[in-house]
């Protein structure tokens, strides 16, 4: 395992996926539990996670063409909720569970990518969701591609002079 910072730096969003390796379940099991052990407000766990793979995962989204996708689905109802200012937190909530997600394959050699460009109303059908549940972030999992490599953009960061500011 590498140090954390340094996994950090390293990975990238994979848009060019192996398409003759498949994700062992075991690996696919180590993801989920990342997912479960994530914080969340209040420890709610206001998610639900939908794993689709083979061809019938691939008929509900097929973005990259991932061997695997998961998708973190929320229910608001069921988040916590900040008093003052009606602050739901399912949607942060979720960034966190599909950042464990994304970590734990990154350590686990394989690649992720975060997507949010999907169309929900199609999304819920083809995962028949309940009414209160929607889906808010998909991932693709999988090997990369001989092909893969990290875009420009992945290199290019602010500074932390541009990101910080400190009081004292």
């Amino acid at each position: 395992m590498k140090n954390l910072l340094d996994l950090l730096k390293d990975r990238y969003s994979e848009r060019r996926f192996d398409p003759d390796k498949t994700v062992e379940d075991e690996k696919l099991e180590l993801l989920l539990e990342a997912a479960r052990v994530a914080p969340t407000a209040s420890n709610r766990q206001a998610f639900k996670l939908y794993l689709l793979k083979g061809e019938k995962g691939q008929a509900i989204i097929s973005n990259f063409n991932a061997p695997v996708h998961i998708v973190i689905s929320g229910v608001a109802e069921e988040a916590w909720v900040r008093k003052k200012d009606s602050f739901n937190a399912c949607e942060l909530d979720i960034g966190i569970v599909g950042t464990h997600i994304m970590l734990e394959a990154e350590d686990l050699g394989l690649k992720t990518c975060m997507i949010c460009a999907f169309d929900v109303t199609e999304l819920q059908a083809g995962l028949n969701l309940p009414e209160e549940e929607y889906p808010i972030l998909a991932l693709a999992v999988g090997y990369p591609s001989e092909a893969s490599r990290p875009a420009k953009k992945h290199t290019e960061r602010k500074s932390l002079e541009d990101l910080v500011t400190v009081i004292e």
